[in-house]
């Protein structure tokens, strides 16, 4: 069991119910630990169990997962998760996003404040680095892949994060021109996606939904501070239409994943599982 699997569970038991944090440990460690055996995810399970934990906390063991993993016969056919672990992850990166905007607009409003700028880090942090170390985690916890080349991708998505993170912050020059910046990013995090599951080369035609998405929403981005509303809302509702590209690049995920031609690989049957690692 790694270092970050042990996190996970630990972290997972601290936020846990006082009632039930022994009993709790005791299953997830053991899960965690005899994961391969049932060709799973440890660090994928490890995460599960925090997720459990944080939206499951009233629930005795394993919220309603029912018998423990590791005890259940191998003749059982899997069921449905309780946890949607990668939809969970996108949607928080979403959520990131248009809360950042929002926080932007309130910057405006208020600048000059004496924390504008820590407000100004944090802003641009969940604008960038948040919704890039969702997207990287989600990749790390996809299904069908080595764990070498989803961690590697996770790392390549979180750089691409970093890079837009200093250019949001001025550190660094936009090298391309501004209505196709946002669609570079997303198709990136999109094609990183694609390499990390191996989808079909028909998919790679996916990556100019978001370039191209980008650059139709770049005029209504800048029309908004065209009109007669207030900066701060000009501000909140710019950015907030710059998440297109990146709805659009989910969307294309999916579209991937759903008419894929690659065979799924035969998996061994086993009980039910503790995280929903479907994309």
């Amino acid at each position: 069991m790694s270092a970050l699997d042990r996190l996970l569970v630990g972290a997972a038991v601290a936020v846990s119910p006082a009632a039930h944090r022994d009993t709790r440990r005791e299953q997830w460690l053991a899960d965690v630990r005899d994961a391969r055996e049932l060709d799973l995810a440890p660090t994928a399970l490890a995460f599960g169990a925090l997720t459990t934990a944080l939206f499951h906390r009233r629930a005795g063991h394993r919220s309603t997962w029912g018998e423990s993993m590791t005890a259940a016969p191998l003749h059982v056919r899997v069921t449905p998760h309780t946890i949607p672990t990668i939809p969970v992850l996108v949607s928080l990166a979403v959520v990131s996003f248009l809360g950042a905007s929002l926080g932007l607009g309130l910057l405006q409003r208020y600048n000059g404040f004496p924390a504008s700028p820590q407000l100004a880090l944090l802003v641009s942090l969940c604008l960038t680095v948040v919704p890039g170390t969702a997207v990287g985690l989600s990749v790390l916890l996809a299904t069908g892949a080595p764990l070498r080349r989803r961690a590697m991708g996770a790392l390549v998505v979180l750089a691409v994060s970093v890079l837009w993170w200093g250019i949001v912050t001025g550190f660094l020059a936009l090298p391309v021109h501004p209505a196709l910046a946002l669609g570079i990013f997303a198709a990136a995090w999109l094609a990183v996606w694609l390499v990390v599951l191996h989808r079909p080369r028909w998919t790679w035609s996916l990556l100019l939904l978001p370039i191209v998405a980008s650059a139709l929403v770049f005029p209504l981005s800048n029309g908004v501070y065209g009109t007669q509303l207030a900066y701060s809302v000009k501000a909140a509702l710019g950015t907030a239409v710059d998440a297109v590209p990146f709805l659009v690049a989910i969307v294309g995920a999916v579209v991937a994943a759903r008419f894929s031609t690659d065979a799924p690989a035969p998996v061994e049957a086993h009980g039910e599982a503790l995280v929903d690692k479907s994309a």
